[in-house]
């Protein structure tokens, strides 16, 4: 960055321009980004008008932005000119009116004009929104030989060519595509039609997310886009699929962490502290005040306790273990959660199968609850071993708090992972993004309810029979609770 800004100040053109041809695009695109205004556009008006243009389409949103607002007419109009359709719609996506009119003004091209707000008219998580337009498009009457000649004019006329190549009818539906090597190695009085093949497409109207999922199952560098009525209307490639896929993933982490941003394709270091903490604040506010359920929870058992059993157990014992029980509860219905999200997006299950996906994670709440079942019952003996509570105790009968505990804990695992799979079945049902109501929610619900079963199954067992819980070497204690019962 230092030696890119070194030949700014310097005017050093001819080792700015070696600079240019000789770094990757993208790292040009970092040192640009660290530059400030001044530089910046002093650096695009040294270069070459096609370089700028494809240097500039590598830069951010809020760069390219602010780079518009400050270069000249002339300069605005040769690098508007050279971009691409789509690439000019992505600039004015989010722009104000203003800078809207000053780039619109700078096309010089009217159909690139009529392209550009096409793509503008559709949603931001629309197909259609990220869809390039200037492409190559072949007839299926062509032979070998026509369609090679045309796709070298419209390399001229700065079409976007990819791989694979799109075949329409003379109405411009879709009818198939070829593959470059076959229209260069194939008879060159050979027909397209009598080499095309069938793809499948995209709709300018599905969401950005199915367009994911058509290319994963899919080998293809790019797919078509059409409209109702099967015209072909642009085509999207792997690299803004693979931008919106990495845009959603970190978007449903940030949600299912309870982090609410409004732009998920912002790097962490370019985040200012007050939207960060505006981001995550307000789940913890709600996590927070949802706490207070098992606030109320813990104190009413407690306080029902010391009342009624603190004779005969140690109430401290028997609190310091709800952690553990709610801990676990929210570790085991995070992972179903996790798991079902993830499956949902990439449309894995049909909603016909939603009550099996329900009773399969009950059968695996079982065995991993069953599993746990006995580690804690392991670790909660050496636990108090350790101590000399299992065998000194005049109060507690702790083979008995041991077993209560585990079999709670089992329980609970079994109430989580259904809870875990319910909740993202149940926000799909609702038409909600399952990962805004997954482990927030999920959080809350389960150290409430979790607290609730552990106390329910202790104090119930405790009162069905109370001569349980205390120890056989305290005589006089155990002969007053084979009384009471």
């Amino acid at each position: 960055m230092e030696n890119i800004s070194e030949l700014i100040k310097s005017k050093n053109y001819h080792s700015l321009r070696e600079y240019v041809n000789s770094t990757p695009i993208t790292d040009i695109a970092k040192a640009i980004e660290e530059l400030n205004s001044y530089e910046r556009v002093l650096f695009f008006r040294i270069l070459k008008t096609e370089d700028a243009a494809e240097i500039f389409s590598y830069l951010s949103y809020d760069t390219r932005k602010v780079l518009v607002e400050n270069f000249t007419d002339d300069l605005n109009e040769s690098i508007i000119n050279e971009l691409k359709s789509n690439e000019i719609a992505d600039l004015l996506e989010e722009a104000p009116s203003n800078l809207i009119n000053k780039v619109l003004s700078s096309i010089d091209n009217s159909e690139k004009r009529r392209k550009v707000n096409q793509i503008l008219k559709y949603d931001e998580n629309q197909v259609g929104s990220i869809m390039s337009v200037d492409m190559s498009v072949l007839w299926e009457e062509m032979t070998m030989r026509e369609a090679l000649d045309k796709i070298k004019k419209d390399r001229k006329a700065k079409a976007q060519l990819e791989h694979y190549f799109f075949v329409v009818d003379k109405k411009r539906k879709l009818l198939g595509s070829v593959a470059l090597e076959d229209i260069i190695f194939e008879d060159p009085y050979e027909k397209i039609k009598n080499v095309m093949f069938s793809v499948n497409s995209i709709l300018t109207t599905d969401t950005l997310e199915h367009a994911a999922l058509i290319f994963s199952k899919e080998g293809m560098s790019v797919l078509p886009v059409i409209n109702q009525n099967k015209y072909l209307i642009g085509m999207v490639t792997t690299d803004e699929i693979i931008e919106v896929i990495q845009e959603e993933a970190t978007e449903d982490m940030y949600k299912m962490a309870g982090i609410v941003v409004e732009d998920s394709s912002i790097p962490y270091h370019k985040m200012s502290i007050k939207s960060i903490v505006k981001s995550r604040i307000v789940w913890l506010i709600v996590l927070m005040l949802g706490s207070t359920l098992s606030q109320i929870v813990i104190q009413l058992f407690t306080n029902y306790s010391e009342k009624s059993i603190e004779q005969w157990v140690a109430i401290s014992v028997f609190v310091a273990i709800v952690p553990v029980i709610s801990g676990a509860a929210g570790n085991a219905g995070s992972q179903s959660s996790t798991t079902i999200t993830r499956s949902l997006a990439l449309n894995e299950f049909e909603k016909k199968k939603f009550s099996k996906i329900f009773w399969r994670e009950i059968w695996i709440g079982f065995i991993i609850g069953a599993i746990l079942f006995i580690m804690n019952f392991l670790r909660l003996i050496i636990y108090f071993s350790i101590s000399g509570e299992l065998r000194n105790s005049q109060q507690t009968n702790y083979w008995v708090l041991i077993f209560t505990s585990s079999f709670a804990l089992m329980l609970v695992i079994i109430f989580a992972k259904a809870l875990g799979s319910l909740v993202p079945l149940l926000a799909l049902k609702l038409k909600k993004d399952p990962a805004v109501m997954s482990a927030p929610i999920l959080a809350t619900v389960s150290d409430a309810f979790s607290t609730v079963i552990f106390f329910s199954i202790t104090i119930g067992l405790f009162l069905t029979f109370p001569w349980l819980w205390v120890p056989i070497s305290n005589s006089d204690t155990l002969n007053t609770a084979f009384v009471l019962f």
